[in-house]
């Protein structure tokens, strides 16, 4: 007589992973569209101080230095080239606030100028000051 043995393994049933993949990439793509990204001026200029701070997280970061560069991502320009630069980094986000860093040296007409710039382009701006 022979013996038929049944093995406990369930060798014959696989775990279909599309699904949760499909799931993982979804959520991905989802962060990754909905993150916004802060450029960076590229240098860090002496800020002026003030008797009172609010904290406030911008968009747009934009620098003055000593010199009246005006640096927006590492980029050094001149007040006539900013504009357009502006106009780009407001299209990319239309809910993007910005902070101008002026360095304690800079000219105040060169930081003015930049924020009527900014005022009409739509950029809620503020100027960064420390406590």
């Amino acid at each position: 007589m022979a013996r038929r043995t049944r093995s406990n393994d369930d060798d014959g049933m696989e775990l279909n992973m599309t699904p949760m993949l499909d799931v993982v990439f979804i959520l991905l793509i989802f962060f990754i569209v909905t993150s916004v990204f802060v450029k960076t001026p590229g240098i860090d200029p002496s800020i002026p101080t003030s008797s009172d701070s609010v904290d406030w997280k911008p968009g747009i970061l934009v620098a003055v230095n000593a010199e009246d560069e005006i640096w927006i991502d590492k980029t050094p320009y001149t007040i006539e080239e900013v504009r357009p630069i502006l106009i780009s980094l407001r299209d990319e986000n239309r809910k993007a606030d910005g902070i101008i860093q002026g360095d304690g040296d800079a000219s105040v007409g060169t930081v003015m100028q930049l924020q009527d710039i900014m005022v009409d382009l739509g950029i809620n701006v503020r100027v960064k000051t420390e406590e």
